[in-house]
């Protein structure tokens, strides 16, 4: 579906940002000191790309998702971060920290917890929360089930 052209004032100009995709583990990607998360775990986050790709004076919001699906945004300097419902609430929230500037989004397919304090949506914080108590209580891998045959007029049981 095709957006009409939204036209912009002379002298507010639409603010355009860098948005790199890392996925998995590859060899080109380098690994910077790891961070402490919720869960006590070490998150390794990608490293800021060199200058030659965007100035360091733009600030680098890394976005993704936590062990529970939950979208997440966190500043790559561990200055501020916040757990949202939906990805553009995420991208929003990087946004308006880093106003009147703008900033570059890194996407993450890799999982990572927030591990400063939450300045994002607190009531999503609270489903966080619930719903890691209970995911404890569903196993990784479910108990083996019997498989019963089906037992039809005119064949005995054993």
């Amino acid at each position: 579906m095709n957006r009409p052209a939204t036209h912009h004032a002379a002298n507010n100009p639409p603010l355009r940002g860098i948005c790199l995709v890392v996925k998995g583990e590859q060899p080109s990607l380098d690994r910077c000191q790891p961070q402490r998360d919720a869960a006590h775990t070490v998150t390794k986050f990608p490293r800021r790309p060199g200058p030659g790709v965007f100035s360091e004076s733009i600030p680098l919001f890394f976005i993704g998702r936590n062990k529970v699906g939950l979208w997440v945004a966190r500043e790559a300097e561990g200055r501020t971060g916040g757990i949202f419902l939906f990805r553009e609430s995420a991208m929003r929230f990087a946004g308006e920290c880093s106003l009147p500037a703008g900033c570059a989004t890194m996407f993450l397919s890799e999982r990572f917890e927030l591990d400063v304090e939450n300045r994002g949506n607190p009531l999503v914080a609270r489903l966080d929360a619930a719903m890691r108590r209970v995911a404890t209580l569903i196993p990784d891998y479910p108990p083996p089930m019997p498989i019963r045959r089906n037992i039809f007029r005119g064949e005995e049981r054993r």
